[in-house]
């Protein structure tokens, strides 16, 4: 009996050895590494590609008040390709002697790991910059919006020029101060739009595409003030004072009172009007290396809020939503800075609302894993 207990445990004593082996082997045939990169890789890819975006839009921005060429290069396709190689190497020899020290075994492992992402560039030339930043804003797309939400003084102010003839301000070479009634079009359409006191309706048009967009002011009874403010809008349009209803076309002049006229800007346009308020060295306005400022309204008049606010300073900021470094200067939005960050952000918004006709595909993230 005791020959056999002793036979056991000299026996288990070298088959824990290839026990964990075997444990070892079968964990690393099973394991899946794609499976562990996927949430860590689509995240990354989703803030590197926005954090891109801001910096060569803010920069373009900047450019564009120097007077200097902008650039735009949008990401075509991301293919990240992982491969994950492991060995397991092991030997040793067993006596059976059960003397102290005759039995040894040894256990060595050795991986490799490759990481080979490959990122395409596509520039915007020829008719996808034509359609992306030389179209104005479609107007229907602009008071779809309207209709879901966004404020109808933002989308005036960053993305209309003019109402009815009724002007917005216009920054660079050809700069002119806003209509004096324009900020006060803009504060009448959002207390209006605030007490839900105006709708907007498609209907269709075989000569349009997309049809005919009607802009109607509900025949409700309304607060005196809202109704103040709807009597206003038709002063200032020049539109009839007992219609309820106006179609919304593009351009500068309306022929009729029953027609509001707006002339959207271009994304170019857009970016602009945004670089007339980048804050540069007054030595660079001295020696003519930029455009003018944003003009300011004359004569204590009521003007639209600025567009953006974008500082400039030869040392790094420490609280930047975006950031570019540009003729040895340090340009960027101030995180704080609620109102720019919007409009910054709406810039997006409304750049990919002016592109027509035939979509390129969206970038296209593909991972491959083993």
């Amino acid at each position: 009996m005791m020959r056999a207990h002793f036979d056991d445990t000299r026996r288990s004593g070298w088959l824990r050895p290839l026990a964990a082996l075997a444990a070892l082997l079968s964990l690393n045939g099973c394991m899946s590494f794609g499976a562990l990169t996927l949430d860590r890789d689509r995240l990354d890819y989703t803030q590197a590609v926005a954090n891109s975006w801001k910096q060569q839009t803010l920069l373009n921005i900047v450019k564009l008040r120097y007077a200097d060429t902008p650039i735009f290069v949008d990401v075509g396709q991301i293919v990240s390709g992982y491969q994950l190689v492991s060995t397991v190497q092991a030997g040793g020899s067993i006596f059976p002697t059960g003397a102290a020290g005759n039995t040894f075994f040894n256990l060595g492992t050795q991986g490799q790991y490759t990481d080979r992402p490959t990122i395409t560039y596509v520039p915007l030339t020829g008719s996808q910059f034509i359609r992306t930043l030389m179209t104005p804003i479609p107007p229907i797309r602009l008071f779809e919006l309207i209709e879901s939400g966004f404020p109808i003084d933002l989308l005036f102010n960053v993305g209309v020029q003019s109402v009815n003839a009724l002007s917005n301000a216009r920054g660079g070479g050809r700069a002119r101060p806003a209509d004096p009634e324009f900020a006060k079009l803009l504060k009448s359409l959002r207390r209006i739009q605030e007490s839900g006191a105006i709708g907007l309706r498609v209907e269709p048009d075989p000569d349009k595409i997309g049809g005919k967009l009607i802009l109607s002011f509900p025949k409700k009874t309304v607060p005196p003030e809202i109704q103040a403010e709807r009597d206003g809008v038709r002063r200032m349009l020049g539109l009839n004072p007992a219609a309820t209803e106006f179609h919304v076309i593009y351009g500068t002049v309306q022929d009729r009172d029953d027609v509001v006229a707006v002339q959207t800007r271009s994304g170019m346009q857009i970016l602009r009007e945004l670089s007339s308020h980048v804050q540069v060295p007054e030595k660079h306005h001295v020696e003519q290396r930029v455009f003018p400022h944003a003009i300011v309204q004359p004569n204590n008049q009521e003007a639209p809020p600025p567009l953006i606010r974008i500082l400039s300073d030869a040392s790094r900021p420490s609280e930047a939503f975006a950031q570019v470094h540009y003729n040895d200067l340090w340009f960027w939005i101030d995180n704080r800075d609620l109102h720019s960050k919007g409009t910054f952000t709406f810039l997006l918004i409304l750049m990919t609302l002016a592109e027509t006709g035939e979509k390129v595909q969206s970038p296209l993230v593909t991972i491959q894993a083993n």
